[in-house]
């Protein structure tokens, strides 16, 4: 099993303003912005000493998770690090004008990590398709034609023109080129019917989490069948990718107080489970269509699940820990219970590669640093194939 650090950014500071979207700039207080960077490097610089195979980087605006873009640190982070890949989840493609500009940083980023990078090529959330105004009705087909677009920027030896229906160039001819070939490793996060076939058709690995064990394990059977069907393929699991939010600690009662409150406020802080203002709404009811979530047996996605079991649960005081281990949400416990639970997880997903979701929320990142590294000792080398 493969096993990445996903790492999100948090603000660190806890206060009345974190629920805010957009986050007002009033209180990002540049002092701690600054050392929050230097902490989260030294973090993953650790990451990859530990012996992790991936860190991942992602993309949110307008948030207090301040990491508006990925490839900028990715960069950073690809000087201070020496054999992780460094895992763009990702890149929201539809808020970038221009994907052949996007095509050359990603490429950037491979030659200066020497051919590390693995890049996910997002459609984006609502949120972020808000923070940039962009057409949710055209979201899709601007990030398919984009997708096309950048594996022919990345691979084509020639320079070439492009007449699509959102993209148009006369010439097109990017350097510096890809370390890797044909071009770096794609993957995708997806749990929409639409998203999880095209993950399917162009043959890239399926990323997924933020929903119950139940859920996800649909996800991923979806993905198989859709491949075999549809595209006469058999995805392996390597083609399989999961996230949990996760902490380890020498005993169970230690990892639950230590991580059991912070862990409380990523329910509460998270987009999935909560409602936003109006305006921001509008564009989630666009981000799904009637067939979605017609494989699945609830019709509906993890996020709904979530939005009903934590109403039942009292949103302000967000969900039990016991409830949230129980259906697979998170992972936390000592390290044979972690290993135990991430076993589980991997058999029902039929999936080869794990990210460990931490620092999460308002969770101090020495905590995240004292867990990632009982992780690395005591739990990576039973994970092992």
């Amino acid at each position: 099993m493969q096993v990445w650090v996903f790492d999100q950014f948090y603000y660190p500071q806890s206060s009345e303003h974190r629920l805010q979207f957009p986050f007002p700039g009033r209180y990002w207080d540049p002092k701690v912005g600054m050392q929050q960077y230097d902490d989260h490097l030294r973090y993953l610089r650790r990451a990859d000493e530990l012996g992790f195979d991936g860190v991942c980087l992602t993309e949110h605006h307008y948030t207090l998770h301040g990491l508006p873009s990925p490839n900028v640190m990715a960069a950073a982070v690809a000087r201070e690090t020496s054999h992780a890949k460094l895992v763009l989840m990702g890149n929201c493609v539809p808020l970038h004008g221009h994907p052949v500009r996007l095509a050359e940083e990603l490429a950037m980023i491979d030659v200066l990590s020497k051919g590390r990078l693995v890049s996910a090529l997002l459609r984006g959330g609502f949120m972020e398709w808000y923070s940039y105004s962009v057409d949710p009705t055209t979201a899709r087909e601007r990030f398919e034609e984009a997708w096309d677009l950048i594996t022919e920027c990345w691979t084509s030896d020639e320079p070439f023109e492009w007449n699509g229906k959102h993209f148009h160039y006369e010439n097109i001819s990017i350097t510096p080129r890809p370390v890797q070939k044909p071009h770096p490793p794609l993957v995708m996060a997806a749990n929409t019917a639409e998203s999880i076939e095209w993950c399917a058709t162009k043959h890239v690995p399926l990323a997924t989490s933020f929903a119950p064990t139940e859920s996800m394990k649909e996800n991923f059977e979806y993905f198989r069948k859709y491949a075999q069907s549809q595209c006469g393929w058999s995805p392996g699991p390597e083609y399989g990718m999961f996230s949990r939010q996760l902490y380890v600690a020498p005993t169970k009662a230690q990892a639950f107080e230590e991580a059991g409150e912070h862990l409380r406020e990523f329910w509460r802080e998270i987009p999935v489970a909560r409602k936003l203002p109006e305006r921001v709404e509008r564009y989630r009811n666009t981000l799904r269509t009637d067939r979605s979530f017609e494989y699945k047996k609830r019709k509906t996605g993890g996020a709904q699940f979530l939005v009903e079991a934590l109403a039942a649960e009292g949103q302000d005081k967000g969900p039990n820990l016991e409830w949230l281990i129980d259906h697979g949400l998170a992972i936390i416990g000592d390290p044979d219970s972690v290993t135990e639970q991430i076993r589980y997880q991997q058999k029902q997903f039929g999936a080869g590669t794990f990210m460990i979701y931490a620092p999460f929320a308002t969770l101090p990142l020495n905590l995240a640093m004292r867990s990632l590294e009982l992780f690395a000792k005591e739990v990576l080398p039973n994970l092992r194939d």
